[in-house]
């Protein structure tokens, strides 16, 4: 088979179409590996111990320079990651590159030559094909499982963790249970990657994206993620409240409404503005600009295909009955910037403090309400991540919650208490559990006294702080927990940028 080599990478290579005396499925097959990983998440209930590990499996596809390309959420929390190259029994573990749960991708390595042979890598494919059928494949009970899957749309979202938006391929597919990795190819060459499932709708990164995360990933140096805009906007689409702002005919651009400290935006643009081109591309009303190849899109992904952290952008927008052109420099936005993160590494940062668990307020603790956590978890909680989740600020980080109480004479009375969030404790606002912890350490007047949130099912705790320590000791003992503290594993995200005003 003939490869001619790009000069960017040595992966992104033309692959021809398939010739009629190879099979699809014997040319894929020899691309397609299986991955079999153990892994073992922290129990969000009790934040000290974690869960009994278990085990998933997917699919990765393999790249020039023994690279497996699979989806982040294969080897969230893994213990042991196998490589299964079908027909043979040998075990190989790969190396993890890069993990990018923005985008939710994972490029590993695999250093034994060995293991990878008879295999033979792909290339990518030049674009995304826009109609039409392609091919989704993954090994399943020694067998190499193709289903074909109709092209129907391409859709600006978030991805799995995080602020950062682009383009997704979506397929409607004849194969069960995907979205666990499965490449996507047509003509012999990689398209897509699966990264999620709804029933027989297939949500997939396509090559525009993964030719991006590959390039960053196998750079020299740390990785370096995607940049996006991060602001909180809405659609112009009321033309009294656009006339208002100073916007003659019919309404264009976008209406930010908050601009989140440490975002791109963050120091440049300002609630009210009208944000009208992005890059010399031109929003309308909604949102949109015209993509190249796939039409209408939603502006992130502009950002996202073609730009680097630290590049600079222009921006034009209306301001005070004026247009103004700035300049941008573009950050990204992990979920370490949100009030309320939507993923997390490590053990989750708690206290026990007299029989009370406190700890930070997060997604995955969401998660443990099931599958609809955004319906069935308490009201208050989903009230600050609904509104408040992007409103992180330099002198308030997390939501800090009361998760639960482990009852004992000391705190009777308080035993029903959960799910309350913490305003204040001794008069001290609190925003990470080293806060909380600082706070214990200063008692008023031999009390410790927790403010508790409006909506809560009281408004303050009082603690006896005489009998605070030894009651926390003895709680520890009765309920054999092995720690009463843990801070958080990641220092806390650095959100450069000066917003004043705009919250």
């Amino acid at each position: 088979m003939k490869i001619c080599s790009m000069i960017l990478l040595v992966f992104f290579v033309c692959a021809p179409a398939l010739t009629a005396e190879e099979p699809a499925d014997e040319r894929y097959s020899r691309s397609v590996v299986g991955l079999e990983v153990t892994y073992q998440m922290w129990d969000e209930d009790r934040p000290w111990a974690k869960t009994t590990p278990q085990t998933r499996s997917g699919s990765a596809v393999l790249l020039e320079g023994s690279y497996l390309l699979t989806d982040a959420q294969m080897v969230d929390h893994a213990t042991l990651i196998q490589l299964a190259t079908f027909g043979r029994s040998r075990q190989v573990e790969p190396e993890i590159v890069a993990i990018d749960t923005e985008v939710n991708l994972a490029l590993l390595r695999v250093n034994d030559p060995g293991a990878l042979e008879g295999l033979e890598p792909i290339g990518l494919a030049a674009a995304t094909p826009t109609s039409g059928t392609v091919l989704m494949a993954r090994w399943r009970g020694q067998q190499l499982e193709m289903a074909a899957s109709r092209i129907t749309r391409f859709e600006v979202r978030r991805g799995w963790g995080g602020g950062v938006e682009h383009t997704f391929l979506f397929m409607r597919t004849d194969m069960a249970g995907g979205g666990w990795g499965e490449p996507v190819f047509e003509s012999g060459a990689l398209v897509g990657l699966t990264v999620s499932q709804s029933e027989m709708l297939s949500r997939a990164v396509p090559v525009e994206i993964l030719r991006r995360f590959i390039a960053k990933a196998t750079a020299n140096g740390p990785y370096t993620g995607f940049p996006a805009l991060g602001v909180m906007w809405q659609t112009n689409s009321d033309p009294a409240v656009s006339r208002f702002l100073g916007q003659e005919g019919e309404p264009r651009g976008i209406l930010i409404r908050q601009v989140p400290w440490g975002t791109s935006a963050c120091g440049v643009l300002k609630p009210r503005d009208i944000l009208l081109e992005l890059d010399g591309q031109t929003l309308d009303a909604e949102g949109f600009y015209l993509h190249p190849l796939f039409g209408r899109l939603r502006f992130g992904q502009h950002l996202a295909e073609n730009y680097d952290l630290g590049d600079t952008v222009k921006v034009r927008v209306l301001r005070d009955h004026r247009e103004l052109e700035l300049d941008m420099t573009l950050r990204g936005y992990p979920s370490g910037l949100d009030l309320i993160p939507y993923h997390r590494q490590g053990q989750p940062a708690y206290v026990i403090a007299g029989g009370l668990v406190i700890r930070e307020l997060d997604v995955p603790y969401l998660r443990t309400w099931g599958k609809d956590w955004d319906k069935n978890a308490p009201i208050g909680l989903l009230h600050y991540f609904s509104v408040f989740r992007e409103g992180q600020t330099p002198s308030s980080r997390r939501k800090i919650i009361i998760m639960m109480v482990l009852p004992s004479p000391y705190n009777v009375g308080y035993q029903y208490s959960r799910d309350e969030v913490i305003d204040s404790i001794n008069g001290q606002p609190v925003d990470s559990i080293a806060d909380v912890v600082a706070a214990f350490k200063e008692p008023l007047d031999r009390f410790h006294l927790l403010e508790l949130s409006p909506g809560s099912s009281r408004r303050q705790i009082v603690l006896d702080a005489q009998g605070f320590e030894s009651a926390t000791a003895d709680i520890l003992e009765e309920y054999g927990i092995p720690a009463a503290l843990h801070l958080s594993d990641q220092p806390p995200v650095n959100g450069d940028g000066d917003c004043p005003g705009d919250y």
